[in-house]
């Protein structure tokens, strides 16, 4: 993890709620991670149906979170100033879930999915 992405889980570590969830997969109140990202001026931004079903598919293949799928029926993206990555929040109702840590290079193919743009990298087969 480079420093900004220590930051933001710093910053978010000082809320008991938010890492027992982290550690455990089980889910807050949304309201808390939401109101602790405000509270440092940052950005809470709910993301796309296909973005979420994106993100579903990198939270299943990555080796840093828990087996299978993520909690929820969408998700949003927690980001704060001076941290160039962000971390993402499934939500089940009202209850936010399973926190991912997201360098900028996936944001930046967030945006990407959001946008319907499609590019290919290589020459192919």
């Amino acid at each position: 993890m480079n420093k900004r992405s220590l930051a933001l889980a710093g910053a978010l570590t000082v809320l008991p709620q938010v890492v027992l969830a982290a550690e455990t997969g089980q889910c807050v109140d949304v309201s808390v991670p939401k109101q602790a990202i405000e509270a440092r001026n940052g950005k809470w931004i709910e993301l796309t149906p296909e973005q979420w079903e994106f993100l579903r598919g990198i939270y299943a293949m990555n080796p840093l979170t828990p087996p299978g799928l993520p909690y929820g029926d969408k998700a949003a993206l927690a980001k704060v100033d001076g941290n160039s990555g962000g971390l993402i929040f499934f939500i089940d109702g009202d209850k936010a879930c399973t926190p991912m840590n997201v360098p900028k290079e996936l944001l930046a193919m967030m945006d990407d999915v959001a946008t319907a743009k499609i590019s290919h990298e290589g020459s192919g087969l």
